[in-house]
């Protein structure tokens, strides 16, 4: 029982991460609504249906409530403590890509490339 709550526990953490590289299409995509739900709803349909093939692959078709409690506590811990590194570093890249772009745009060669 305890293996089967820290599995899930993990599972939800792993999911939580995986939640935070699809926010990143949020900042590439500047808020487009319809690429961001769009991601959001291919990963939402992912995640389901990995939740439901561990479920059944570990629990014998049982849904018990710490399971369900476990994989929601992952995805929260995750979002409260490395979520918040996470968003932090993928805005640190994506200025300095922009800030790069940016200049190569003002050279010489970036006037031809963007001709």
């Amino acid at each position: 029982m305890e293996n089967l709550f820290f599995y899930f526990l993990i599972i939800g953490i792993i999911c939580g991460i995986l939640f935070e590289i699809c926010k990143l299409t949020k900042l590439v995509s500047k808020n487009n609504l319809f690429i961001t739900n769009t991601v959001n709803f291919i990963y939402f349909c992912l995640i389901g249906m990995c939740f439901c093939s561990f479920l059944i692959k570990k629990c014998q078709d049982e849904l018990k409530i710490y399971i369900l409690f476990a994989f929601v506590v992952g995805i929260f811990l995750e979002q409260i403590s490395i979520g918040f590194f996470f968003t932090k570093f993928y805005k640190m890249v994506y200025n300095t890509i922009i800030k790069i772009v940016t200049k190569i745009k003002v050279t010489k060669f970036g006037k031809r490339i963007t001709k």
